[in-house]
């Protein structure tokens, strides 16, 4: 009985991980963005265990763990977390998907509210999906499904298998952010360190009209230094948004961010192997772009309160035309 016992509480805690690898790897399929996978993983697993288990142990008790009432619970762990979101109230004052509203001064629309009942909704369909799979693994076998009964070594086979199973799920949470790290010399992190601040920095108050003549630019500037570039630029009014990296293998990185809600881009470098060498290179995409809207300037010290041009600004550079500041974070 012990070791039918312990057997049984296996297969539970392995089909529970199972069944919370198989939404996650879901998620990260339908997202198209294999790195959400172990983010998925760890969320989908900790609601499972924490909401669902115990409403399983409790239906299982009272033999009343069957298939219908497994969805239900399904749909209510796997709804929970967006639900939660939702009643938390929007993070934007206004927002817009494809021209109609979904947030206005603070408030959902009648449009944002469907958007996230759909939402809501969705994840909660991937919830009863994990909740019958694991239904599937774990289901508690009654005498009339087997007359002969089940050999032991047939259910230590099945423990062994979902066991393993489950182990491959978490196995793939950690190895998943490895093998999918950007390595590239967009990544100034990627000799391993966990954070790294900009050498310089300053800022473009210019609005969303503005940000394909950024875009152009930013592909002249890397044009005449030869730099490589990663650029994701969107000015319609459902999705807007500016990010703009380039770099160098020795591994000066410059990074651009547009925020929209603010009317403000950023201009960020990055100097993860030591020196001075950015400086130029600053200087030149610094007049390039004082050059273009002169009055339009700013920078900030570090409690981000507008400052005096920072020492590697050249006097010829427009100082004059610029509104103060220093470097911050982006």
């Amino acid at each position: 009985m012990t070791g039918a016992r312990f057997r049984e509480a296996v297969d539970i805690a392995a089909g529970l991980v199972v069944a919370s690898g198989a939404a996650s790897a879901l998620i990260a399929l339908l997202t198209a963005e294999v790195r959400l996978f172990t983010l998925a993983f760890a969320i989908v697993s900790v609601v499972a265990f924490i909401l669902g288990l115990p409403m399983y142990l409790a239906a299982r008790a009272t033999r009343r763990d069957t298939p219908v009432l497994l969805s239900v619970m399904g749909f209510i762990v796997g709804a929970a977390i967006p639900s939660m979101l939702v009643l938390a109230g929007p993070a934007a004052d206004q927002a817009s998907i494809g021209g109609t509203a979904t947030i206005i001064d603070g408030s959902y629309t009648a449009a944002g509210w469907l958007q996230n009942l759909a939402l809501v909704g969705t994840f909660g369909l991937l919830g009863t999906g994990a909740a019958l799979l694991f239904w599937r693994v774990v289901r508690r076998r009654e005498p009339s499904e087997d007359v002969h009964g089940e050999q032991s070594s047939h259910r230590t086979l099945r423990t062994t298998l979902l066991s393993v199973t489950a182990a491959g799920f978490i196995v793939a949470a950690f190895i998943v952010p490895r093998a999918t790290a950007d390595r590239s010399c967009h990544n100034p992190m990627r000799d391993g360190r966990n954070s790294i601040a900009p050498v310089a920095s300053f800022d473009l108050r210019v609005g969303v009209d503005e940000w394909r003549a950024i875009e152009s630019e930013m592909e002249q500037f890397r044009r005449a230094g030869e730099w490589l570039i990663r650029s994701d630029v969107r000015t319609d009014e459902s999705f807007r948004w500016l990010q703009i990296s380039m770099c160098r293998q020795s591994g000066t990185n410059i990074f651009v961010q547009g925020l929209p809600d603010q009317s403000e881009v950023s201009f960020f470098i990055f100097q993860p192997q030591g020196g001075s060498s950015w400086e130029q290179d600053f200087q030149t995409l610094y007049k390039r772009i004082s050059g273009r809207w002169p009055t339009k300037i700013v920078f900030e010290d570090h409690q981000g309160r507008e400052s005096s041009p920072p020492d590697w600004v050249d006097a010829k550079a427009g100082i004059g035309e610029a509104t103060p500041s220093g470097n911050r974070n982006p």
